[in-house]
């Protein structure tokens, strides 16, 4: 019985792959790969999984791998080597071209997929479509997505902007559903039942979205096209429905590989299942860790579970060639923080010469001034404009950043979306505003007489009425702007005119704009970032958004899109000046296009794969890194907390963890002090590990300057805690001068382990003794303060009765006195005479005793207030603030009067550790097999 992957969620189109970095230097020389990647080129036959980390030059390993099966006799036009991306397996084909190996058959698993569904063709399975050179298949999915668009429209006699679904919504939402082989409509397929069984109905909160896939769907059966997505789903259900297809797919490749498996969705992980089932000489390459598109339907456990579903040999290639150690070495604190993940370490190689920096900045406005003075120090210092990238979790981020890189005259683009201002759900909402400035005008000062004037008002009515959509029909807001032309009046009260004539729906969808409107008018002069909020709330955008967007990660992005304008016009007066901030802005920036030097803005989904010299990552605060908008949380049942749920944190700090990953040498991590900081870095501990990388850097590239005994403790405490024994052990090689007096300082260091450890030992047992001295001593102080504490008294006195046998009992009335203890009673005492015993019984309430029963006798004064009228009982008021006062300045006077002694410096804590001690046994050693190693080098060149 064939093995089927866990379910997965629907896939959509991944970004297109960027160019920079994408294969780090080709070793041609085997000698010259690492032990790790030798293991992979030396696998023969049978299941494999290689986990390869960010920059550790899979492709390199792939392509010699192949080599080595060439060499040993595979026939070279019967290896497979494939990914999802293009431009991986361009670099594939690259890799092999360079070592000499031709006919390798390198493909995209769409062309694999189309390979199949032409061999159905020709074998009669199915008509001939594939070459109908009607249309390009890169086309075809925008052409069918806008005409499902347009027949929808038409049936309900609107607009296609009306439908409130965007094209690329629709084309993202049927790409997801195919991969995910989400059918419109399961039960017409002829698929067999073990596949009907992988397969699934498509679904959706927002009908409209099925209707249109089922359109798209009868519109492309009709024209007998094969979408590329369809090349995908169509190819594997040719391999389920006909033998002689799939036998003869089976038998087309002796050995197959698939690079970034990480990222593969459900269709190809099936696809790739049923074409390796005869021999499974099947190796995939990924990282899990760099699985950043789960939310549209990559799924982790594809390549978590290939292991034991395959029972293939498992490979890890962890040497990072791209970054310096301050980066791997935070990178690596972060992502050990999941659970959902298969164990492994970046392994530094290229020093730690680097930086990473934190950088806590005074709100948004004063992050985006700090980022750009760093991007135009290192312009300064002769980078270019490609060596710098910034990288944003999403596009919402940018407004303030925009505003500055404009205002200092710096080219930027930002890929894959346009500047913040010409963003849909931005210019929806400055339409409105826009419109609200010129219908106010039209009412207080009467019609325009600028043609301009009046071709904006009317234009801008009509597109305020369809985002959001209020579902009036073109034909009517055509006749609605004609009347208030000819009559010249607010085109708001001729729409009003025309509610009576529109159905329930619709009017009461009309009613809800002219309210908006109307309290819009009302708000123009208040603060800009206000009235945005308000718009916002008042014509529930946000649920607008929602409802039209195909997936949650959208909506989110435009959500957080349409709250950057209330950012952005905070401190802005009126609704005016923020219009007029926004056009100076659109007039000043200067446009660039791909080819031209510019600052580049990406998404961290879009900078997958890439790497630069320098990185900048703004927003490192929590709500944006992680970016849980919208996230119902869980709750926590240990402590009743609210938490948001553990897949998504893992899937937040995977993309956080490859935003670390891009910098080659410099990477900036920017924050709002005023709000929290992401909770990647607090768990990380991010303070504390590149404090260690410094310390590391310190001492491996600054040379004998500075090289004291606490520096040579913290270096080798960091050692430990950033677990670099393989970098040392491997690659550092520093000059045998150097080494030998590194040697000599590693052994001086044991004589002040010793002399810290017996300073410590002395201070402890010091302390150990002041302890016990402070506690005898303050104890009971700190019992009668908690007991005040805990009864929080309302009233400022408490009278204790006292049974008084004596006569003239009014002779003590305002004397002071004090509690002493007789025979195990407790006495009140003026001066030295015992007045009487005091009797908690002769108080009814019982608040007495509650309040002073507990206390010390030595923290109870008072004063006889009253005698009773029979003269057997006296009654004295206990102050009880001044009976706190008096027990705090005695813990004061204890705790002056109390000598602790000193405590040893952070220097000799830090000698007497016992990190320090195992750091400096495990540096010695590595010291050792450095020797060695240099040794061996300099013998072997000899």
């Amino acid at each position: 019985m064939r093995p089927t992957p866990p379910d997965a969620l629907p896939a959509r189109r991944m970004s297109n792959s960027v160019s920079a970095g994408r294969t780090p230097g080709l070793a041609l020389d085997t000698r010259k790969l690492t032990p790790e990647q030798q293991a992979i080129v030396r696998h023969d036959d049978g299941p494999a999984l290689v986990f390869a980390v960010a920059g550790a030059g899979k492709t390199t390993s792939m392509v010699h791998r192949i080599r080595r099966l060439v060499e040993d006799g595979a026939a070279a036009n019967r290896i497979l080597a494939s990914s999802f991306s293009r431009s991986t397996v361009s670099d594939l084909e690259s890799g092999l071209t360079a070592l000499g190996i031709r006919g390798v058959q390198c493909r995209t698993l769409h062309s694999l997929g189309r390979t199949f569904i032409a061999q159905a063709e020709r074998l009669g399975h199915r008509p001939r479509r594939l070459n109908n050179g009607e249309v390009d298949p890169a086309s075809m999915a925008r052409i069918l997505a806008a005409k499902a668009r347009t027949q929808l429209a038409m049936e309900r006699s609107m607009d296609t902007s009306a439908l409130g679904i965007p094209q690329s919504d629709l084309e993202d939402q049927i790409s997801a559903w195919k991969t995910g082989l989400a059918y419109a409509d399961l039960h017409q397929t002829d698929l067999p039942e073990d596949a009907r069984d992988r397969a699934s109905q498509a679904e959706h909160d927002n009908e409209d979205f099925l209707t249109l896939y089922r359109y798209a769907e009868r519109l492309r059966e009709q024209r007998g096209w094969v979408t590329f997505d369809d090349m995908l789903r169509e190819g594997w259900e040719v391999l389920m429905c006909h033998e002689d297809v799939r036998t003869q797919a089976q038998g087309q490749f002796d050995y197959v590989l698939v690079d970034e498996f990480q990222d593969v969705s459900l269709v190809q992980s099936l696809l790739l299942d049923v074409l390796t089932e005869p021999h499974r000489n099947y190796m995939v390459i990924g990282d899990d860790d760099q699985c950043i598109y789960e939310w549209r339907g990559a799924d982790p456990s594809f390549i978590l579970n290939f292991g034991e579903r395959y029972d293939a040999d498992e490979y890890v290639i962890s040497d990072n060639f791209r970054s310096t150690g301050q980066q791997t070495s935070l990178a690596n604190a972060v992502i050990v923080q999941n659970e959902r993940r298969h164990p492994k370490r970046l392994h530094p190689t290229r020093t730690f010469e680097g930086h990473t920096h934190v950088r806590a900045c005074r709100g948004r406005v004063g992050q985006a001034r700090e980022l750009v003075r760093e991007v135009q120090q290192h312009l300064r210092d002769g980078a270019t404009h490609r060596d710098l990238v910034l990288l944003v979790r999403q596009y919402a981020q940018t407004p303030f950043i925009e505003q500055e890189l404009i205002r200092e005259q710096i080219p930027y683009r930002i890929v894959g979306n346009p500047p913040f201002y010409l963003r849909t759900q931005v210019q929806a909402l400055l339409r409105h505003l826009f419109f609200a400035v010129l219908d106010r005008r039209v009412r207080e000062e009467g019609w325009f007489q600028d043609s301009r004037r009046v071709r904006q008002y009317l234009d801008r009515f009509e597109k305020v009425m369809l985002e959001p959509n209020r579902y009036v029909s073109g034909t009517v807001l055509h006749n609605i702007k004609l009347r208030a032309r000819r009559e010249r009046t607010s085109v708001l009260d001729v729409l009003h005119s025309f509610r009576d004539d529109m159905h329930a729906r619709t009017a009461k969808g009309v009613d809800d704009f002219l309210d908006v409107m109307d309290g819009l008018r009302g708000r123009l002069d208040e603060p800009a970032g206000e009235t945005v909020e308000w718009l916002i709330d008042s014509m529930g955008y946000e649920g607008y958004i929602r409802r039209h967007s195909a997936f949650k990660e959208t909506a989110d992005d435009r959500i957080r899109t349409a709250r950057s304008l209330v950012h952005f016009a905070k401190g802005l007066r009126s609704t005016q000046a923020l219009l007029e901030r926004v056009k100076q802005i659109s007039f000043n920036r200067m446009e660039q296009g791909p080819g031209e030097e510019s600052l580049e803005i990406r998404s961290i989904h879009r900078a997958k794969g890439g790497e630069w010299p320098v990185v900048f990552v703004p927003d490192c605060n929590d709500g944006t890194i992680p970016n849980l908008t919208g996230v119902e949380m869980e709750t926590d049942e240990d402590d009743g907390s609210d938490a948001p749920p553990q897949t998504l944190m893992e899937g937040e700090r995977r993309l956080f963890y490859v935003a670390l990953t891009r910098a080659k040498n410099e990477l900036y991590l920017f924050r709002d002090e005023g709000e929290p900081i992401s909770p990647f870095l607090t768990d990380a501990e991010a303070n504390d590990v590149l404090d260690a990388c410094e310390h590391c850097r310190r001492v491996l590239h600054e040379g004998d300057a500075g090289l004291d005994t606490p520096s040579v403790a913290r270096f080798c405490t960091a050692v430990v805690r950033l677990k670099i024994d393989r970098y040392l052990k491997e690659r550092w090689s520093p000059a045998p001068e150097w080494l030998d007096g590194f040697h000599l300082r590693l052994q001086g260091i044991e004589d002040a382990i010793d002399s810290a450890r017996e300073e410590v030992d002395t201070y402890e047992r010091a302390n150990e003794a002041y302890e016990a001295t402070k506690t005898e001593k303050l104890d009971p102080i700190n019992e009668d303060l908690a007991h005040l504490r805990e009864k929080k008294f309302v009233l400022p006195a408490v009278e204790v009765p006292v049974a008084y046998n004596g006569e003239s009992a009014e002779h003590w009335v305002d004397k002071p006195v004090r509690f002493d203890s007789d025979d195990g009673d407790m006495v009140v005492v003026a001066g030295s005479v015992t007045v009487g015993r005091v009797d908690f019984g002769r108080d009814s309430d019982g608040v007495a005793e509650e309040a002073v029963g507990p206390l010390s006798l030595d923290a109870l004064r008072g004063d006889v207030t009253r005698a009773s009228r029979s003269g057997e009982t006296l009654y004295v008021s206990i102050d009880v603030g001044a009976t706190r006062r008096r027990l705090e300045a005695e813990r004061r006077r204890i705790m002056r009067e109390l000598d602790p002694p000193p405590a040893p410096d952070e220097e000799t804590r830090l000698l007497a550790s016992e990190a320090c001690a195992s750091g400096l046994q495990r540096v010695s050693a590595l010291i050792d097999d450095v020797a060695r190693r240099l040794d061996a080098s300099v013998t072997e060149e000899v």
